[in-house]
């Protein structure tokens, strides 16, 4: 690719403007500077610019402005559904620095920092943020979203503990958003940004640690090659329709893994159900909690235990190697029987995973300032995932998306649907 003429003095004065490298397609550094979690999703502005602070950020915005191109920000990439074809592509990995008060119970998390960072920085203290079940993903873009955490039943919603944002708008001056700015705000707060907006920090408020119990129970349901057993999915069902404690978040999965050499034999052509499970209390509570899951069928993986908050990562289990994929979410109020019949025997048009995250609890509670997060009405999320072929999807996002979608994997849910999580709706598709 190389710049249309329009675009080369902008490179020029980028260069001169900013600290960060400013990098046109044919130089070195280039390709790595726009990294992705998503591989189903490539940029290719004509400049990417990775930002060393938010006096780079400002600068970017005022000379797009000044040229009129467009400014797409980057960070981890796991959010991603469109990809940029031109302009000015913003990294903000470089923004990664976390300050933690300890007295305040509060960190200071710049625009480009994973929960990882959160977690080791607030970890000494005693204190723990509400982040999700894969460490490297943003901060900041989880909490646009709203944030269910791994303890999201017990903690609320990451965005309820957001104190405020530093935000540089498209003109290029940074200012301090908090509950006093209800519009913006509450618009960060859920929905994110927009119009050229780009946020370079937040503070958000920490909690105790305290005493918790992690991981997950796995059943085998059956063969790919015929009708799974539901007993495990039903009995999820039963079991969160019995008053469960605030104190317990858990979500299952549902997996269906091909008939392939390289997966171990305990999973190939297997379909497979796993319960994880986040507690805040004590290994005897979560035993009892449990009980009922562990009475319907033997797990074959039982790993419910004590844990440091820096373990977290072993309650869902999740591969954190990047990956081509889809998802699709529908936010619900029941779950139907006969829908987790058809999950147990789920074969479609596409591989799926479905995650079925049980809500309520101080996720249903009303924010306290104003705020635009969809789901606080919902018993359930239903987050279905599907590989997509990137061959097709870096080429023609909209075709891979008709074509990988897992999106009728969530049909036999429809009846109970309240809405969708715009968080959960990632990977290839159509520019509306």
């Amino acid at each position: 690719m190389t710049l249309t003429n329009s675009a080369l003095p902008l490179a020029g004065a980028l260069a001169r403007n900013v600290a960060g490298p400013a990098l046109r397609p044919e130089d070195s550094g280039f390709t790595e500077e726009l990294a992705s979690f998503q591989l189903g999703l490539q940029h290719r502005p004509d400049v990417v610019v990775g930002a060393r602070d938010s006096a780079d950020v400002r600068a970017v915005l005022r000379l797009a402005a000044e040229h009129g191109v467009p400014v797409t920000v980057h960070n981890t990439g796991h959010g991603m559904r469109f990809a940029a074809n031109s302009g000015i592509v913003l990294s903000l990995r470089r923004l990664n620095a976390v300050a933690i008060d300890p007295d305040a119970r509060t960190a200071r998390v710049g625009g480009g920092a994973t929960w990882d960072q959160v977690i080791t920085a607030a970890a000494p203290h005693g204190l723990v943020p509400p982040s999700g079940s894969l460490g490297c993903v943003g901060a900041a873009g989880y909490v646009f979203g709203g944030g269910i955490g791994l303890l999201g039943r017990s903690d609320g919603w990451a965005s309820d503990l957001v104190q405020s944002f530093t935000v540089v708008t498209p003109d290029g001056e940074e200012r301090e958003v908090g509950p006093d700015d209800t519009e913006l705000f509450a618009r960060l707060r859920g929905s994110g940004p927009s119009g050229g907006e780009v946020v370079t920090g937040m503070t958000i408020g920490l909690l105790p640690e305290g005493p918790l119990v992690g991981g997950g129970l796995t059943f085998d349901i059956g063969a790919t090659s015929g009708e799974g057993d539901p007993a495990v999915l039903h009995a999820f069902r039963e079991w969160t329709d019995t008053g469960l404690p605030e104190a317990l978040t858990s979500t299952l999965r549902v997996m269906s893994f091909p008939d392939l050499d390289f997966l171990p034999p305990s999973l190939r052509g297997r379909r497979i159900a796993r319960v994880a499970v986040a507690l805040r209390g004590s290994a005897g509570q979560a035993d009892e909690l449990v009980a009922p899951l562990r009475k319907v069928a033997r797990p074959t993986e039982d790993t419910i235990a004590p844990m440091r908050f820096t373990e977290g990562a072993r309650v869902h289990a999740e591969p954190d190697d990047p990956g081509p994929y889809i998802g699709e979410n529908i936010l619900a109020d029941a779950l139907d029987p006969a829908a987790l019949d058809s999950l147990a025997g789920a074969g479609g048009p596409a591989m799926v995973i479905m995650n079925i995250r049980h809500l309520g609890g101080a996720l249903a509670r009303p924010a306290a300032v104003p705020d635009t997060v969809l789901g606080r009405d919902a018993r359930f999320l239903l987050a279905a995932v599907s590989p997509v072929d990137p061959n097709v999807s870096l080429t023609n996002p909209a075709a891979a998306h008709n074509r990988s979608s897992p999106g009728w994997a969530l049909e036999p849910f429809a009846e109970a649907k309240v809405g969708v999580s715009p968080g959960f709706c990632v990977g290839p598709r159509a520019r509306s």
